[in-house]
């Protein structure tokens, strides 16, 4: 793999890492709280889409230009490439921190206890569809 490609790949999952950590960590805590508070946690995984993107526009270009109807065709090779890799990957790893960023509030908003938040927050960023079950069946008003 192209020594770029790796290196976005883990900025964009070590730039979420701080933030993450703080909300399993000390979830009720004011250092998370203000850590965690603007939009400072998207902008590694956003710089890395974007930097990905104008290094190699190809891919989404083609997604745009090519064949309607070979659109999924089109996404499996896109994908399949270093390049495709690195932007899925930013993709998900941006998502995962909003979404468990959202999950960590109401859990502190709903008063459901540490060791509950704990794992909402751990799951939220290592296996989302889980940790997204937990927020449902743990998380209630």
């Amino acid at each position: 793999m192209e020594p770029l490609n790796i290196a976005l790949f883990m900025f964009s999952t070590i730039w979420v890492g701080p933030f993450w950590m703080l909300m399993l960590i000390e979830p009720f805590s004011e250092r998370t709280e203000t850590w965690v508070k603007g939009n400072l946690l998207f902008v590694g995984p956003l710089g890395v889409w974007l930097l990905a993107t104008v290094l190699n526009p190809n891919g989404l270009l083609d997604l745009f230009t090519g064949n309607p109807t070979e659109f999924f065709d089109t996404m499996v090779s896109l994908l399949g490439t270093e390049t495709g890799t690195v932007l899925a990957w930013a993709h998900f790893v941006a998502g995962d921190i909003m979404a468990t960023r959202w999950m960590w509030r109401q859990g502190i908003k709903n008063q459901i206890g540490i060791n509950k938040i704990r794992l909402i927050v751990f799951f939220g960023v290592m296996l989302m569809p889980v940790g997204l079950l937990l927020h449902v069946i743990l998380n209630r008003e």
